[in-house]
């Protein structure tokens, strides 16, 4: 595990002594606490860091032209590819995904049947 630096700590108490004594008792919320201090976090020039193991995988196809798995772009087709002067002939055509590969919509139940 990370270690917290000590000047975000003192940020996160700096928000939650504030919201403590800027909130009435019957209003406090841990959801308005966390709220506060990101607030405050955000606004000193803290950001936030997804590590990329929790970040869902992007759909992949297989180009028909070069046959390497290249991402998916959101219209359905095969990213473009290959050197920026002469990109490989495959790229931009419809992408083919097997049924339940990651990051592919799952069929519709009527879809199922046919």
């Amino acid at each position: 595990m990370n270690a917290i630096p000590a000047a975000a700590i003192a940020i996160i108490a700096a928000a939650l002594d504030d919201y403590r004594q800027t909130t009435p008792t019957h209003q406090q919320t841990p959801r308005g606490a966390a709220e506060r201090a990101t607030e405050y976090l955000l606004s000193s020039g803290w950001g936030l860091y997804i590590p990329h193991s929790t970040q869902a995988p992007r759909p992949r196809a297989a180009c028909p032209h070069c046959r390497v798995r290249h991402l998916i772009t959101a219209a359905g087709r095969i990213r473009r590819h290959g050197p920026h002067s002469n990109p490989c002939p495959g790229s931009g055509t419809p992408a083919y995904t097997p049924v339940g590969a990651p990051g592919t919509p799952r069929p519709t139940h009527h879809q199922e049947q046919t």
